[in-house]
């Protein structure tokens, strides 16, 4: 028995992770075997294990300037949030800075209903919006479930595949009253929950929704951001301007905990004469800031983006081939992240675990998101263990 918890497990069923030390795309576990790290860690190690351009600039922030007040104002911060911003490449806005996703949902659920006036929150059912209790209410999964949540400040939509149109949803709009409703908050592509892609049609008219009705449009980058989806953001492959977007994980590279919260320009103009009632002890950390301009400056040098671009190419082309198999239903790919379907239950994180691949699997799905630094030899060698895997349990 250990002196700590296991997270969203029974602790008498987890399986024991002894891990000794990391090396860029791989777990070395206790005993020496190498397991390969297929989803960044929980998604957030998009740079892999030890990746010097993000450690060293947090070991320098370290020995110069490693704490500050929340309150303070330094040329880091403000240098690495214009930069965000700029990534971000929407009309000017600003960065309100938290320690997580889930904070960086609170925040901007707190933000959406201050502005509006309005009290409830719609979102999909097939979504996961973080562990604190207000991201908890607006998510739609199983692990909503336990914790008496607020579920009436929430308006659950339908999903796009089950309403194209908006017909529904602008119906259920209509019957809570759209001037009960401070915003929709969506994940732009989903993650753990099957990894749904909407559809141009369906985003851009949850967008057109939100502007006949005063709601405010909050996206979840948490786990798309960063490049994960071939795009700075997986919003940019939609002609949609949300008004809030929540962002962490690979914000840091997953060295640090850090989030962030972008709001548009309207929104920053609106908190100059009202009270931002926000704020944390870390907000701001200057070490999270020195790690997420490693991150930025990761991304703007075009050898790290051509090498994540020959990555994403050579998953698409072994994905091709696993497409193959006759337990395959279908594999969906968005830069270097994709889903599984399989026609029987997936191989379970253990025992893929015990093949040498960390991995998500959930029923019949299978998630990869393989860090942006591994080679495609690696990569490669990881997919064959997997159609192995796949094969076997067929």
């Amino acid at each position: 028995m250990t002196h700590f918890y296991y997270s969203w497990c029974a602790q008498q069923t987890t399986v024991d992770f002894p891990v000794e030390r990391t090396e860029r795309d791989e777990f070395i576990l206790t005993d020496g075997k190498r397991v390969y790290d297929f989803i960044s860690t929980s998604f957030q190690a998009n740079f892999g294990h030890g990746f010097e351009p993000i450690c060293s600039r947090m070991v320098q922030q370290l020995k110069a300037m490693p704490i500050a007040s929340p309150k303070s104002s330094f040329d880091l911060k403000e240098d690495v949030s214009r930069r965000l911003t700029d990534l971000i490449d929407l009309d000017g806005g600003k960065i309100f800075y938290t320690v997580s996703g889930a904070e960086a949902v609170e925040n901007a659920l707190k933000i959406a209903r201050q502005i509006t006036g309005r009290p409830i929150i719609a979102a999909r059912q097939k979504s996961y919006h973080g562990a604190s209790l207000g991201a908890l209410s607006v998510t739609g999964d199983w692990r909503n479930g336990p914790h008496l949540t607020f579920d009436e400040g929430t308006l659950r939509i339908p999903e796009y595949e089950d309403d194209p149109e908006l017909v529904r949803t602008e119906k259920l709009f209509q019957r809570t009253g759209p001037e009960q409703i401070a915003a929709v908050i969506l994940e732009t592509i989903s993650g753990t929950n099957g990894m749904a892609i909407p559809t141009s049609q369906w985003i851009e008219g949850i967008q057109n929704l939100c502007r006949k009705y005063g709601c405010l449009l909050i996206l979840d980058e948490v786990l798309v951001g960063f490049g994960r989806c071939g795009t700075d953001f997986a919003f940019h492959q939609y002609a949609v301007e949300p008004d809030l977007i929540c962002m962490s994980k690979a914000i840091s590279g997953g060295f640090i905990p850090l989030g962030a919260v972008w709001t548009s320009q309207k929104i920053a103009e609106y908190y100059e004469s009202q009270t931002l009632s926000c704020g944390l002890t870390n907000y701001a950390h200057p070490v999270g800031l020195a790690a997420l301009d490693g991150v930025l400056a990761s991304l703007s040098q075009p050898d790290f983006r051509q090498s994540m671009e020959d990555l994403e190419t050579c998953l698409g082309e072994n994905l091709a081939r696993l497409r193959q198999l006759d337990a395959v239903t279908e594999v969906r790919q968005r830069g270097l992240m994709s889903a599984i379907s399989l026609n029987h239950s997936a191989p379970t994180w253990e025992a893929a675990f015990q093949e040498g691949l960390h991995l998500f699997s959930k029923e019949n799905l299978i998630l990869l998101a393989p860090p942006y630094i591994s080679s495609p030899r690696r990569l490669e060698s990881a997919i064959n263990q997997l159609k192995e895997l796949i094969s076997c349990r067929g």
